[in-house]
């Protein structure tokens, strides 16, 4: 007789789903509180401490007597007094030396046209230096509105007023810009004319030879410079300092042997110079 197999039945396994626990509003709030009172107090706390470094720089420097100022040493190299400084910058002895802005001191004093640049320095514990640097005229300029004496530039090209005494420096002309006191003129060929004033007056020997009266802007293809002795050159816009050596030299030969340049021309990039004697 076969043996009959019994069935077994397995039991399903029964899950238990667990319900979340939501956080309720209560909760997020009392959070929410803990979390601003704890940055209220860290910005308390950041506050008293860079309180506390304030009042102590406060004293050790600009509250301290002992920085008072006793000297206030004021120099230029041109024409400002130093009553005009003073009462630019408001500064006077018994001020504090660390109680004084040297960025409001300078912005104060780049504020007058005439000034190029300012130098500023304490020397403790009572002395303030004030060295201030005037702009320099280094060549007269005419614009399109021709009124009275040419207006002054200095070597960065910025317009200054006119002046009797100027009369020896080189006159710049031929522009079709018009000029703005206290700006710079922002024109290229004014600023290569400057160029070659600049290179003369900083070599002795260029300085010799080279006599600049005028410097003429209005052709394209060359600046026509006219020099003590009634040469005219015409001078490129390009290798100025090489082509200036080379027109010394040339002048200088001349001169050596009696004769007198009337005219130079300087744009051709070749080993002989056009030159014309009278």
């Amino acid at each position: 007789m076969a043996a009959v197999k019994k069935k077994t039945t397995r039991k399903k396994t029964h899950y238990v789903r667990a319900k979340k626990r939501g956080v309720d509003g209560g909760t997020r709030a009392r959070r929410s509180v803990s979390v601003v009172f704890l940055l209220l107090v860290l910005g308390a706390i950041g506050f008293g401490i860079f309180s506390g470094f304030r009042w102590v720089g406060y004293k050790l420097y600009a509250g301290n007597p002992r920085f008072e100022i006793q000297h206030l040493e004021i120099s230029s190299n041109g024409r400002l007094k130093e009553d005009f400084i003073r009462e630019t910058t408001g500064l006077r002895e018994g001020m504090n030396l660390w109680d004084q802005s040297f960025r409001e001191i300078e912005k104060k004093l780049e504020e007058v046209s005439q000034i190029e640049s300012v130098s500023l320095e304490r020397r403790l514990p009572h002395t303030l230096i004030i060295e201030v640097k005037e702009r320099m005229a280094v060549a007269r300029i005419e614009g399109v509105k021709k009124r009275g004496l040419p207006l002054r530039v200095d070597r960065y090209g910025f317009v200054m007023p006119p002046s009797i005494k100027s009369k020896s420096l080189p006159l710049i002309k031929g522009l079709d810009t018009e000029l703005l006191l206290g700006e710079a003129v922002g024109v290229t060929d004014v600023e290569t004319a400057l160029k070659i004033i600049g290179i003369c007056e900083s070599s002795g020997y260029l300085r010799t030879y080279i006599q600049i009266e005028t410097l003429d802007l209005k052709y394209s293809d060359f600046i026509d410079m006219r020099l003590h002795g009634d040469i005219r050159v015409r001078m490129p816009r390009f290798s100025l300092k090489p082509k200036l050596q080379n027109l010394a030299t040339l002048i200088k030969i001349a001169n050596g042997q009696g004769q007198r340049v009337k005219e130079v021309d300087l744009t051709l990039d070749s080993a002989k110079v056009p030159v014309t004697y009278y």
